[in-house]
């Protein structure tokens, strides 16, 4: 139940079109990602956002966006998506009364899934603080209860901590200030608040490529 709020239902949200030559194409109304997206909007949100990701169904790694874009009738826009491949949707209510179709394309060798997640809106990197951390704990809650639904603070584990991803599948280690260390595997590594302790830091070996709630109760 739990993994509802890291990984959006796909029904009655996305089609897949398997493209022959170039691509996978999936399919979205824009009026089923504005209800998620309108959380980014919200007061209390401001380190945090609903993230809109595709995950290869094998790998688990993220799926390159090759061409993402909406359109109804005569109108036409392409979306973008950043370098870690987030697809980056507009929050607009002109939009959401006009409910285009949203067009993602990925390339033809990937199966990929559809991955809505709360995350941070700014990277970590280099020296971080147990205050940088635990500003965005509360915020992280917040935002997953909110997607979840009125019930939701029942069932919605704590968040404890950040799940820290970088580039590249990354193998290297988090250094605390108190002589710990965390080992990053395949680029991920996951830190609770009590890791880096009261007043203490931890040092990152490069800057992260999504920063994640980290819920250890999930399972």
């Amino acid at each position: 139940m739990n993994k509802l709020f890291f990984t959006l239902s796909l029904g009655g949200l996305l089609s897949l079109h398997a493209l022959p030559i170039q691509a996978q194409e999936y399919m979205f109304t824009y009026s089923k990602l504005f209800t998620h997206l309108k959380q980014n909007t919200k007061q209390g949100h401001e380190d945090v956002k609903v993230g809109f990701f595709f995950l290869n169904a094998e790998t688990k790694q993220n799926c390159t966006i090759q061409k993402a874009w909406m359109e109804k009738e005569q109108h036409y826009e392409e979306l973008k998506s950043t370098r870690y491949h987030e697809l980056i949707v507009p929050v607009d209510n002109n939009l959401k009364s006009a409910n285009p179709l949203v067009f993602v394309q990925t390339s033809q060798n990937e199966r990929c899934d559809f991955s809505m997640v709360v995350m941070t809106k700014q990277p970590l990197n280099g020296k971080v603080s147990y205050a940088d951390v635990e500003k965005l704990m509360p915020q992280m809650q917040t935002m997953l209860e909110d997607l979840g639904g009125m019930f939701a603070s029942w069932f919605t584990p704590d968040v404890e901590g950040v799940t820290m991803e970088f580039d590249n599948q990354l193998n290297g280690q988090v250094e605390f200030s108190n002589g710990g260390t965390k080992p990053i595997v395949n680029g991920k590594v996951q830190v609770a608040l009590s890791d880096i302790g009261k007043g203490g830091t931890m040092m990152l070996p490069q800057e992260t490529s999504r920063v994640l709630p980290y819920l250890p109760k999930a399972n």
